[in-house]
């Protein structure tokens, strides 16, 4: 049998016991804070870059360490149970996007001195083929095309394209070289240089459009920008799936994939190679079915 202690020990040790009980119950309140305070901290409410914030859009209320007593106080909350940020307030207007009826738009306009020009002749009939090189034309067609020259310069070239009227009477226009269809229009080299430093250098449109205003004097808007990386994506549909055929082929190929946001929701960026191709593509499933 335990002996039993006389009542003031009794009381002594009870005591002394409460107060160590105390001390570590305040120890580990504080480190509960700490980790609390830890785990909340996102790009939005700290230093941390929003690198750092995962896959998860945080929200901007959520895990604040200076609300962390109100979210306490606050019975039936639960973290896992809140929402991410709401979109924005704005009312739609019901209008149509783009621009609007009687709007004054800009576009990219002829120059009355190009600095080369290229005539294109019409040598015969496209109806009957009667020789037309000694015909005089009645008109010329001209498109321009711009491209970069030197830093603060860009050149335009003037394509002419002769119309002259067979004694058949049949209207005969000269050929456009391949890719020149508009009055004027932005080079091949505009084009490249624009896609490159967009995909390759990862410079947004905006800074793009702001590298050849800067460097060439030229006008190419983000929009334009955007609409060259989506005709080159277009024009490269085929060669990729080269690219994918010959990777499902390959008897060894590394597969990887990140999450990546991308229209507001969660994408997975997906690479797929060997020691020959190499292929990204983004894709709203994670799986390898997706390949």
């Amino acid at each position: 049998m335990i002996p039993e202690l006389p009542a003031t020990m009794s009381a002594e040790i009870l005591l002394k016991e409460n107060a160590e009980l105390r001390m570590r119950v305040a120890c580990l309140e504080e480190r509960c804070r700490e980790l609390e305070e830890k785990v909340g901290k996102n790009s939005q409410n700290s230093s941390k870059p929003p690198s750092s914030d995962g896959y998860q859009k945080p929200c901007k209320n959520s895990n604040s360490p200076d609300h962390s007593d109100d979210l306490s106080a606050d019975k039936g909350t639960d973290p896992s149970d809140e929402k991410p940020n709401p979109k924005s307030l704005r009312q739609s207007s019901g209008n149509k996007a783009g621009g609007k009826k009687g709007h004054q738009g800009t576009c990219l306009k002829q120059v009355d001195i190009p600095d080369y020009i290229e005539y294109l002749p019409v040598k015969e009939c496209n109806k009957c083929q009667a020789s037309l090189l000694d015909s005089e034309p009645v008109k010329y067609i001209e498109r321009q095309v711009f491209e970069p020259g030197r830093p603060g310069e860009f050149e335009v070239t003037a394509h002419r394209a002769e119309v002259k009227i067979c004694t058949c009477g049949c209207r005969n226009q000269a050929e456009f070289p391949e890719g020149v269809t508009a009055a004027a229009q932005y080079g091949s080299a505009t084009q490249a240089m624009a896609v490159y430093l967009n995909q390759y250098h990862f410079l947004p449109f905006k800074r793009v459009s702001e590298y050849f205003n800067t460097l060439y004097k030229m006008s190419v808007s983000a929009g334009t920008v955007a609409n060259f990386v989506a005709r080159t994506y277009e024009n490269l549909a085929s060669t990729e799936e080269v690219i994918r055929d010959a990777l499902r082929e390959s008897s060894v190929a590394g597969a990887d994939e990140t999450g990546m946001r991308a229209e507001g929701s969660l994408h997975w960026l997906h690479v797929m190679r060997d020691e020959q191709w190499t292929l990204y593509y983004l894709s709203e499933k994670r799986g390898r079915e997706v390949v």
